[in-house]
């Protein structure tokens, strides 16, 4: 086993993979239906806005739907945990550090793609301002990926089932913010801007961790959340 360890490692080291073709070959383990569905999110937002009143109106009703359109995410990320699949990751080549990477640079890259061409429209058709799309759906959407992060960096195999009702309860306290306007009316905008910062930066936080304990997620009970 060790002789057939070290020959595949040699081999594989002989013709190593550029970042690119990496991600070339990741991208066809990734099922493309979770964009679909995730550009099905923007154009039912996209309809909201429509069906909105006043922009103002529109803006807030984007938060409700942020939450959903980071939580499709979530399958193609922790398929490997739900299929018992992460102990035989770690035995090939490239590390699950790499694996989980390339996962987020390729969902990055086609929700950066899906967002660009969403916020575009809405700030050109005037249904929406860069204030309004910045805290009303970049809020709840960090603040949505912080929750599923964190739990798909836990040890618990249990625990990356909870990020689903951990956003709806989110959801849900995010909404009673906007509907209730007198308390949406006191929070001034350093404090809004406050709570960007700080998701932004506990965002960031949660991939390194992700990243820097992916590899020992299936050893053992211990939760670090």
């Amino acid at each position: 086993m060790q002789a057939a360890t070290l020959a595949f490692h040699r081999r594989e080291a002989a013709r190593p993979l550029v970042p690119l073709e990496f991600l070339r070959q990741q991208s066809h383990f990734l099922r493309k239906r979770w964009w679909a569905l995730q550009g099905g999110v923007l154009l039912l937002l996209w309809w909201v806005l429509q069906s909105a009143g006043t922009t103002g109106e529109a803006q807030r009703a984007m938060g409700t739907l942020a939450p959903l359109f980071v939580v499709l995410v979530l399958p193609e990320l922790w398929k490997n945990r739900a299929n018992g699949a992460l102990e035989v990751e770690c035995t090939a080549y490239y590390s699950l550090r790499q694996v989980y990477a390339a996962r987020l640079v390729l969902f990055g890259l086609a929700d950066l793609a899906l967002l660009t061409g969403f916020f575009s429209v809405a700030l050109l058709t005037g249904r929406a301002t860069w204030e309004g799309l910045i805290l009303h759906f970049l809020l709840p959407f960090l603040v949505t990926g912080c929750i599923c992060l964190r739990t798909l960096s836990c040890r618990r195999m249990g625990a990356v089932y909870a990020a689903l009702p951990l956003s709806l309860v989110w959801t849900a306290v995010w909404v009673c913010i906007l509907l209730n306007d007198p308390v949406y009316q006191l929070i001034s905008r350093p404090v809004w801007l406050g709570m960007l910062v700080l998701a932004a930066v506990y965002f960031c936080y949660a991939i390194g961790k992700l990243q820097t304990h992916c590899e020992t997620l299936w050893e053992g009970t211990t939760s670090w959340l």
